[in-house]
């Protein structure tokens, strides 16, 4: 068959294929109308029924939702209590509501709820947590959390303070206040306990630092075994002493994890004949490059006893190697 047959064959079956498809097509289409586009309407009217009515349902559901808060919030003679929350500072030692001024966190009034026996330190606040994007608001939000917790323990003594942004929250048909009595009266006999412990004491930071360099140099001039591969390191060639150098850090590390083991459990004991109560923290990156932190504590201890404390601590900053941190008084957030 020559090339020019198998080309016109070629075309005519081109041709019938195209013929084909566009009866089929139409032929789709025409079962499509007739078939198909009568249930998919009426499958898309029914999902719009449904819809519909779900949000009047919802509609009526949040108009009853509504009226109820509304007769409930006058029945109580507090509206504002039933769709707000409490900002919590702390529990006083104290059964006494009382009005501490316009202290609060962006200037909101606080004031005292008491309920058997004790008393919480509240403003009236959104339900949503005190969130920005800018730093010097946050920190300026906890400065006057904490400014708070200052005045309260003036006035009241022992306060057991609580975190920033702890934001109580209207219950089952409760207030926010129902919620937070609720709550006080579940806790009483664990926060009698606390008063009872923090009572006349504060929180102290300690923080001790050590100097790495320092104390390598300390390490190779005082262990033989160390000074030993040093002093073997600086007679060996290029090639070698790479391999003694490995060995000397190796050497170095294992000396300075075993002292500084015994450092922190001598300076702990040195420190904890001072205070009532103490806690190991996680320590902390520095922003030294050469200082690395061995220990983060929190105290507990009476304020009168501060001074004891410091003059230890005093005698171990002037450890070679070694330098200290010392703050406070805080209130015990630790130890509640």
């Amino acid at each position: 068959m020559s090339e020019k047959v198998r080309g016109i064959i070629l075309e005519i079956v081109r041709e019938e294929i195209e013929v084909m498809t566009r009866d089929a097509k139409e032929e789709i289409r025409a079962l499509v109308k007739a078939e198909l586009l009568p249930v998919l309407r009426s499958a898309v009217r029914e999902s719009i029924t449904e819809e519909l009515e779900n949000a009047a349902f919802r509609s009526e559901l949040t108009a009853k939702e509504e009226n109820a808060v509304t007769v409930a919030a006058s029945e109580s003679g507090a509206a504002a209590s039933e769709i707000r929350g409490l900002y919590l500072y702390g529990i006083a030692d104290s059964n006494a509501q009382t009005e501490l001024g316009e202290i609060g966190i962006e200037g909101n009034a606080v004031y005292t709820i008491p309920y058997k026996g004790l008393s919480a330190i509240v403003h009236n606040c959104p339900l949503e947590p005190y969130n920005s994007d800018d730093e010097e608001v946050v920190k300026g939000w906890v400065k006057l959390h904490q400014n708070v917790l200052d005045v309260a323990e003036a006035k009241f003594g022992t306060v057991i303070p609580f975190s920033f942004d702890m934001i109580i929250k209207p219950g089952d048909n409760a207030n926010a206040e129902a919620a937070l009595e609720k709550w006080i009266s579940e806790e009483r006999d664990s926060l009698m306990e606390k008063q009872a412990k923090i009572r006349g004491r504060k929180e102290y930071g300690v923080q001790i630092y050590y100097i790495p360099s320092v104390m390598s140099d300390k390490i190779v001039a005082e262990n033989e075994a160390v000074r030993a591969i040093k002093e073997e390191l600086n007679t060996k060639g290029p090639g070698a002493a790479y391999m003694y150098r490995q060995k000397l850090e190796s050497a170095i590390k294992e000396e300075m994890e075993s002292r500084m083991d015994t450092h922190f459990k001598e300076f702990y004991a040195r420190m904890k004949k001072h205070v009532d109560d103490i806690k190991v923290e996680k320590t902390k990156k520095t922003d030294e490059k050469d200082m690395q932190m061995i220990m983060n504590l929190s105290c507990l201890m009476a304020e009168d006893n501060y001074k004891a404390l410091g003059a230890e601590l005093e005698q171990i900053d002037k450890t070679e190697a070694f330098s200290v941190r010392f703050t406070g008084p805080w209130p015990a957030y630790s130890f509640v």
